[in-house]
């Protein structure tokens, strides 16, 4: 399943302006407590592989469903936008 772009986000403007940006970006969140350290590292590419169709201006290629909600915060730009479409997203719900 493709989740299309955010139209906003490629049109407002971001501090994140590349891939070595995006992944410093994402490497600022911690571990959540109880989230072992395989399933964060793949978290983390995950969230790179979102960041990198954004660049890419391409829909993303997979599933993002009931990540964890730090996972969602890395999809958004630190102004706050949603890279994905977030119609598109099932979300975790505390």
């Amino acid at each position: 399943m493709a989740i299309p772009l955010n139209p906003m986000a490629l049109q407002a403007r971001s501090s994140i302006n590349n891939l070595a940006d995006a992944r410093m970006w994402i490497e600022s969140f911690p571990r959540p407590v109880g989230f072992n350290t395989y399933a964060w590292e793949t978290t983390k590419k995950l969230a790179l592989q979102v960041w990198r169709c954004h660049f890419e201006g391409r829909a993303f290629q997979r599933t993002l469903n009931f990540m964890h909600p730090s996972f969602y915060d890395m999809i958004r730009t630190p102004e706050g936008v949603a890279l994905v479409a977030e119609r598109m997203v099932r979300k975790h719900v505390n």
